[in-house]
């Protein structure tokens, strides 16, 4: 490679946080390579002055600030500024060495028909290249880039290359039509990009190097870079990104893209066919103001192939006169379950009702998240000893205002964590945690759990019932946990879970479901993880004490004895 003739195009796309780290690692790679540069950082207009101090100790950087929030626009800028041969656009955070950077481009240069080249990284919107480096070395683990030399011997060839990390010939890029500035914000211009590269003819490779990203560990609560570009994806390539992406990803690397367009849109639409129905079964009681939030976010799905299901027990008419609003909408069904008298009866016709392949519950003040279906069955499809897939949990007020996050999850590094079932079956009852979550925050298969609350209540379990329903699908494969928020947790004084006869009466189940699965030597298979379960219990003496006199007589005396049976025990 002659010297000059690389162009770095760095766009600020965290708010400046890793601008500096990023600035100064694609420097250092580029003189350990023997590679001049003069760096280009575009911006929004907006930050200007978090840019400017960020890059202070850089004068030789060059800052090109555009009135936009689109990066197809600012790399666009940046690349018409420039003159090089070769433009490596990186996106802030992305911290570039010398073996990556050496490595991207060898393989650029082995042959002319080569497009564009990608690392593996740890911060990317989809998992093609994604690579979970933190996971890797916990505990002494294996170097990423170590891995990756022993497992890939070279350059593969891919569908789709993401931008946190591009290398490209500028007569490319240009021969294309660079990225579209029809995407705005971030996503989705890295794909339409990259399918048009491939179309003329060109190859994509992914190399078998590892780039970290300095905010792998940071999630969006609401993250947009999937759903934003959902309509112009569809429109132009029949792609539609709420199908999860192992769906699309194996059909579209069948095919000779050569071909044209009207192929690819058609794969696109098969995938999309082949997508399994999901099924979220919304049951709801004299609850409206929370409800059509509920249901709005389960109709925002961008899962393509869902079913809504409304059971609605209310002892008034208001729920039943907001569903009318919703008549013509063919994924829903609204069943006016006047007879039902309690919340078991009031979820048993979901059991009938409920085709999907995958169920999906969603309690009528919980918000599920855009893309959580979408996450979530890409997930089953990817891990096939999953039971259960969830999320690690937002908070939300009575108002809807963003309280935190849910103590007390696994150590999640990457996208998401595939755990032993036994292991967190385990866990559950040692620490009488609900940590897989709320029932809105899991999705499970229809075909391994069929009766549900109904079952778990049979059996004495009318607090617990979630977290019994859990444990019953964990005997039979791992839990999936998600390291970003897929669904929204709503705390308000209304709550059942929140009065002291329902928080009374759940310690005394947790203790009849510990003696019922130390009887099955299931989970809690050595007598110190029982010992350590029952005197969780009794470490909450105090704050349930404080709780009974609010409860009936004979719901105390129920404590007090399954109380002393531990004590004697």
């Amino acid at each position: 490679m002659q010297r000059r003739f690389l162009h770095i195009i760095l766009a600020a796309t965290e708010d400046g946080r890793y601008l500096a780290e990023s600035a100064e690692a694609a420097i250092a790679s580029s003189r350990a390579c023997g590679v001049e540069t003069c760096p280009t950082v575009v911006a929004p207009a907006s930050v200007e002055s978090t840019v400017r101090e960020a890059l202070a100790a850089w004068p030789e950087i060059r800052i090109l600030l555009i009135d936009t929030d689109s990066l197809a626009r600012l790399y666009n800028s940046g690349a018409e500024a420039s003159d090089s041969e070769v433009i490596l656009f990186l996106r802030e955070g992305v911290l570039f060495h010398e073996a990556a950077l050496r490595t991207l481009l060898e393989s650029l240069a082995l042959d002319a028909s080569i497009g564009a080249v990608g690392p593996f990284t740890d911060r990317t919107v989809y998992s093609w290249q994604n690579l979970n480096g933190a996971h890797m070395q916990e505990g002494g683990g294996e170097d990423p880039s170590t891995w990756l030399g022993r497992r890939i011997t070279g350059p593969t060839d891919s569908i789709f290359l993401e931008n946190v990390a591009l290398l490209m010939r500028r007569r490319v890029f240009e021969q294309v039509g660079m990225f579209s500035a029809d995407f705005m914000g971030v996503g989705g211009e890295d794909i339409d990009l990259s399918f048009r590269l491939k179309c003329v003819g060109y190859h994509l490779l992914r190399t078998p190097v590892y780039v970290p990203h300095a905010g792998a560990e940071l999630y969006d609560l609401f993250a947009t870079e999937r759903t934003s570009p959902r309509g112009l994806l569809l429109n132009r390539w029949g792609l539609d990104v709420g199908v999860p992406e192992k769906l699309w990803m194996d059909a579209l690397m069948a095919i000779d893209w050569q071909q044209g367009v009207s192929l690819v849109r058609a794969t696109c639409r098969s995938a999309m066919l082949s997508a399994p129905l999901v099924s979220i079964m919304i049951p709801t009681y004299n609850r409206p103001q929370y409800f059509r939030e509920t249901l709005e976010s389960a109709l925002s799905q961008t899962y393509p192939n869902i079913e809504v299901i409304v059971c609605d027990n209310s002892t008034d008419n208001r729920t039943e006169e907001l569903m009318r609003t919703y008549q013509g909408d063919m994924r829903v069904r609204y069943l006016r379950n006047k007879d039902a008298k309690t919340k078991a009866e009031n979820f048993m016709p979901f059991e009938h009702l409920a085709q999907g392949e995958f169920l999906q519950w969603c309690m009528d003040d919980d918000i599920l998240l855009p893309d959580k279906i979408t996450q979530m069955v890409d997930a089953f499809l990817s891990e096939p000893t999953a039971a259960l897939v969830t999320s690690v949990r937002g908070i939300i007020d009575g108002n809807g205002a963003f309280l935190g996050m849910w103590k007390n999850a696994p150590p999640i590094h990457g996208v998401y964590g595939c755990f032993s079932g036994t292991a967190i079956g385990r866990a559950v009852l040692v620490e009488l945690s609900s940590f897989l979550g709320e029932p809105s925050a899991v999705l499970f298969r229809r075909r391994d759990l069929t009766h549900h609350y109904w079952r778990a209540e049979s059996r004495g379990y009318q607090t617990i019932s979630d977290c019994v329903m859990w444990l019953e699908l964990l005997e039979k494969g791992d839990a999936v946990i998600f390291s970003r928020p897929l669904s929204l947790f709503r705390q308000h004084d209304g709550q059942e879970g929140q009065q002291p006869d329902t928080i009374v009466l759940s310690r005394i189940e947790w203790r009849r479901l510990i003696e019922e699965y130390w009887r099955k030597r299931v989970f809690l298979t050595k007598e110190a993880d029982y010992r350590a379960a029952l005197r969780k219990l009794e470490e909450e003496r105090t704050e349930i004490a404080l709780m009974l006199p609010r409860v009936s007589p004979a719901l105390r005396k129920e404590y007090e004895a399954a109380r002393q049976t531990f004590t004697s025990s």
